[in-house]
């Protein structure tokens, strides 16, 4: 147990852990634009103050070319343009430029500024990008110099397509009415009333801005490799894999619909699109593919697909006494169309191998390809691919599990409206057996979050919790083979928010950590210890005999029993849960802390904005719980 908290207990005993904040937001791509008001009202205290904010939120998101884009407008009696969108490829220089930003003093003609984000700012010689999202965050202390021409300009900013307005009043000299108008609506529309107060802002602002995955509807075809090499346990993972993948996307007619191939010394469609319109029939159908066997034709599975699952085409359907019925299966014709190839060795044709690639290529068909093994032809893999950057490569089908999320990530952004610009850089991603763990760890991981929502946490405090719970979850490999996630809150009363078995993909775990719900009351921590032990763990709630079992408590004050706390965590301890404590703020009691933790060592922060900064050694650790 001591190789546990070897990562964090590097300190000694009671610590605040400091650890680099990672960007959080890396999926779909974002043009952000800050507006900044620099008037005389602002004083040179309430603008750098401005400046902290942003910055704070930027360091929430990956920067770059294909991901996000950040630009800063300051306006007061004139505009000054910062930077645009295209001056900074990396985040730590966009910080730098944040951080250089002056402050000019004058009037307040926020119309200015709005015109000049529309007229200059979101065009594509300065960076904007078609079809992706744009977000305009405008910061103000005070009314406009000129309300009716603010509101004109405001009314043409909305029009521009993919731009979303987001207005923060800070004060009381704001004008609430022409706030509103200036944001997309009022749920767009943030007052504060002072300066400081603008940090509570953050993780909302994040959260409206932040998309995990694109909404566009996506067409996925799955090319397995059926021949004579993927006998038995290899062909299980595959299929698995196609399983994983799946179940990480709504399945329905609006959003994402899967086909399934197989190729071998011929070829084989088993599931074409929308044939299964829910994702419980889909994986069901999934589960029944069975092996082909024969040898490596990869050009007849690549024909296939183009020739079949990407053409729209009527099939007549057996209905038992009902005799046969035309139905017409396909790609929608507004879609991603996605196709993942899965091989372990070289094609028998490497020519007509090529010359199928390149058809589905035309086709406008986004190709990734996973090389499992050592006998696969890499030169073949990169031809295959629509571009490097879609090849995989790993050592065999036991690490299809372990990137099965890095395929869910790449599918993600690809679910926006196609970009008409902007290729996608050529580099290879190279995932060695060294660092593809099947999970986290040595082996799977059911992790439960006991959450404080007493009276003293405040929704505030609550709200950073929840946050931090839902970006921890994020960084992990989440289903049945994986890891799982269960939440529990506790005030005067225990509430089960879900089982470690409720949900069984990221995208849901993450929905439901979202709308986790404040409580208020006492800090009644044994019953909440005393509830996970009783209930959570059981394996009709989803625990597992060969998971890693840990529960993280996170709480900001003593409890209301502190001799019954301690005992139910000796209780938890004695079942071979691995228990992490958290404490919160100055009002924590260190030696129940200290009993709750499994090692007697918990995790200190003086308040709930720094909760962020033990994330990544919390999360090393636990990934780590079962070594």
């Amino acid at each position: 147990m001591n190789g546990v908290f070897a990562f964090l207990l590097v300190q000694a005993s009671l610590v605040f852990v400091q650890a680099d904040f990672k960007a959080e937001c890396d999926l779909v791509p974002a043009d952000f634009v800050f507006l900044l008001d620099s008037s005389g009202s602002e004083t040179t205290k309430g603008f750098k103050t401005q400046l902290a904010f942003i910055s704070n939120f930027t360091s929430n998101f990956e920067v770059g070319a294909d991901k996000a884009q950040f630009a800063a407008v300051t306006f007061s009696t004139g505009v000054h343009k910062n930077f645009y969108l295209n001056e900074h490829a990396t985040q730590a220089s966009v910080l730098d430029a944040i951080n250089k930003i002056q402050y000019s003093d004058g009037e307040t003609y926020t119309d200015l500024g709005l015109n000049f984000v529309r007229n200059n700012v979101l065009q594509a010689n300065h960076g904007a990008r078609p079809n992706v999202a744009k977000y305009v965050i405008v910061l103000t202390d005070g009314r406009s110099n000129d309300n009716s021409k603010t509101v004109q300009a405001a009314m043409a900013l909305h029009n521009v397509p993919n731009v979303t307005v987001i207005a923060i009043g800070i004060g009381n000299a704001i004008d609430v009415n022409e706030l509103h108008i200036i944001a997309t609506d009022r749920n767009h529309s943030f007052v504060v009333n002072n300066f400081d107060l603008l940090h509570t802002l953050e993780v909302e602002l994040v959260d409206k801005t932040c998309t995990l995955c694109g909404d566009y509807p996506a067409d996925i075809a799955f090319l397995i490799d059926s021949s004579g090499s993927e006998s038995g346990a290899q062909f299980d993972n595959e299929r698995n894999f196609v399983s994983m993948v799946t179940n990480e996307f709504a399945i329905n007619p609006n959003d994402t619909m899967v086909a399934v191939s197989q190729f071998a010394t011929t070829s084989r469609t088993d599931i074409l699109f929308n044939q299964y319109p829910d994702k419980d029939s889909l994986l069901n159908a999934i589960a029944r593919i069975h092996w082909m066997n024969g040898e490596s034709n990869t050009h007849t599975g690549l024909n296939e697909l183009a020739h079949h699952v990407f053409q729209v085409k009527s099939h007549n359907i057996h209905h038992g006494h009902h005799g046969h019925q035309a139905v017409t299966y396909g790609p929608r014709s507004e879609s991603a169309k996605i196709a993942i190839v899965l091989t372990d060795g070289r094609s028998l044709e490497p020519d007509q191998t090529i010359r199928a690639a390149h058809q589905l290529h035309n086709m406008g068909v986004e190709v990734f390809v996973i090389g499992m093994g050592h006998s696969v032809d890499f030169k073949e893999l990169q031809q295959i691919a629509t571009d490097r950057d879609h090849v995989y490569r790993i050592s065999s089908t036991n690490d299809l599990a372990a990137i099965h999320t890095n395929i869910v990530d790449a599918i993600c952004k690809l679910k926006v409206p196609p970009p008409t610009t902007t290729p996608m850089p050529t580099t290879t991603t190279t995932l060695p057996t060294t660092t593809v763990k099947q999970a986290c760890g040595q082996k799977p991981a059911d992790i439960v979050f006991l959450l404080d929502a007493s009276e003293s946490e405040l929704a505030e405090g609550f709200a950073k919790e929840i946050q931090f719970v839902y970006n921890f979850a994020r960084k992990f490999h989440i289903g049945p083979q994986n890891v799982q996630f269960s939440s529990v809150t506790f005030s005067s009363n225990v509430r089960n928010d879900f089982f470690l078995n409720t949900y069984s993909n990221r995208h849901d775990v993450l929905n439901a950590i979202q709308k986790i719900s404040y409580m208020q009351g006492g800090t009644n921590t044994s019953f909440g210890l005393k509830f996970v032990r009783d209930n959570s763990f059981k394996p009709q709630n989803g625990a597992r005999t060969n998971a890693t079992k840990i529960v993280i408590v996170i709480t900001d004050g003593q409890s209301a029993d502190s001799a019954a706390t301690k005992h139910e965590a000796q209780l938890l301890h004695h079942q071979g849960v691995l228990v992490y404590a958290v404490g919160v703020g100055s009002d924590v009691d260190s030696s129940e802390l200290k009993a709750i933790s499994s090692n007697g060592t918990p995790i200190l922060v003086t308040d709930f904005s720094l909760l962020h900064d033990i994330q990544a050694s919390l999360e090393t650790a636990a990934c780590h719980g079962g070594t």
